[in-house]
């Protein structure tokens, strides 16, 4: 589903409306655009999961630069010399 509409700001709280982050893309994009670091913490990391559903992940394996399966991509940034820690 999707986010609902939340307005907030100025006199009347509706100059602004709140877009919510899309958490797994812009995981997936920061990983992406790592340039020294990529350092993941947690109990226990899944290798074979997506970062990316619908579209996006049809077009990011059709088209894209990167994998958004994460153990392929921390390996190919690994591979590009990014310091990978788990």
């Amino acid at each position: 589903g999707s986010a609902p509409i939340v307005k907030y700001g100025g006199e009347k709280d509706d100059e602004k409306v709140w877009t919510p982050p899309r958490l797994w893309r812009d995981i997936y994009d920061a990983m992406c655009d790592a340039k020294y670091l990529i350092y993941v913490a947690g109990w226990s990391v899944d290798t074979d999961q997506f970062l990316l559903r619908g579209e996006e992940l049809d077009e990011a394996l059709d088209k894209g630069k990167y994998s958004p399966r994460i153990g392929d991509l921390l390996k190919t940034k690994a591979d590009e010399g990014v310091v990978v820690n788990l």
